[in-house]
């Protein structure tokens, strides 16, 4: 199992501005490469109020022994008094070895529910048990 813990920001529709954002995860390890899990927090490209509660992915890529980029993905649904509806992310990171059992990340995404897109950066704490 596999718990993460980002914050960071979200943009407004259209890239207008941003807001802060942060999400928790939980992943099952399917190797050392691969983690499938679920994650939820607050903000989307909706607003800063959206709960995005979503199916996520992250492959470690096999460059590297600290530093390994990633690649992440998720999809799901965002509850918003503004707007309910399907979200999806794309986009990628870094995964910085700090111990055998934990990571520091970095990660960005282009994120879209339906005419509405943006961006989302985050840092966190990876932590595998």
């Amino acid at each position: 199992m596999v718990l993460t813990a980002t914050a960071g920001a979200n943009s407004r529709e259209h890239f207008k501005g941003a807001a802060f954002a942060y999400s928790a995860a939980a992943y099952l390890k399917f190797d050392d490469m691969t983690l499938l899990g679920v994650q939820s927090g607050q903000g989307s490209v909706v607003g800063d109020d959206a709960i995005p509660v979503l199916g996520s992915a992250m492959i470690r890529l096999p460059i590297g022994r600290v530093v390994l980029p990633v690649a992440i993905g998720d999809v799901g649904y965002v509850f918003s008094d503004a707007r309910n509806g399907l979200l999806w992310r794309g986009g990628g990171g870094f995964d910085i070895r700090n111990g055998r059992h934990s990571s520091f990340l970095m990660l960005g995404a282009y994120e879209r529910q339906a005419s509405r897109a943006g961006w989302m950066g985050r840092f966190g704490l990876l932590l595998e048990f």
